[in-house]
């Protein structure tokens, strides 16, 4: 996850300036998710990482949590759209989980993983990872 948000860094301040990262990583949810039969119905688990960059004025030691981008809205937004409804796929999810985490003004990209970590006749994770800049 950390090269994730080194490479958002690094691409939003090659066009915006300096950026800072706010972030949740390896956060398990069990979902229902999937287009096969025998998904459908029960839950797996799926992880959960959330990079969002924002463009902030220097803090000084004055600073306070209303300064910054209060990370805790990450997980919010996670367990909003985990509600949400039943999602086939989990680009749909990813794009639902972007939608959120992209809708506060401070915020100039995302990057969002999800990773299902038990895939039933697979030796390892599989996933995808979407990234929107504003």
């Amino acid at each position: 996850m950390e090269e994730l948000a080194d490479a958002l860094s690094v691409l939003v301040s090659q066009t915006s300036g300096e950026a800072s990262i706010v972030f949740l990583e390896n956060a398990i949810r069990d979902v229902d998710i999937g287009i096969h039969e025998y998904e459908k119905g029960s839950t797996q688990p799926v992880r959960f990482d959330i990079c969002a960059a924002h463009n902030g004025a220097p803090l000084s030691e004055n600073s306070g949590i209303a300064d910054v981008l209060n990370y805790e809205y990450l997980l919010n937004a996670l367990e909003q759209v985990v509600k949400l409804s039943r999602f086939g796929l989990l680009e749909q999810m990813a794009d639902e989980l972007l939608d959120a985490v992209m809708y506060p003004e401070p915020v100039i990209a995302a990057t969002v993983k999800i990773t299902k970590t038990s895939v039933q006749g697979v030796d390892g994770s599989l996933g995808c990872c979407i990234t929107r800049f504003k």
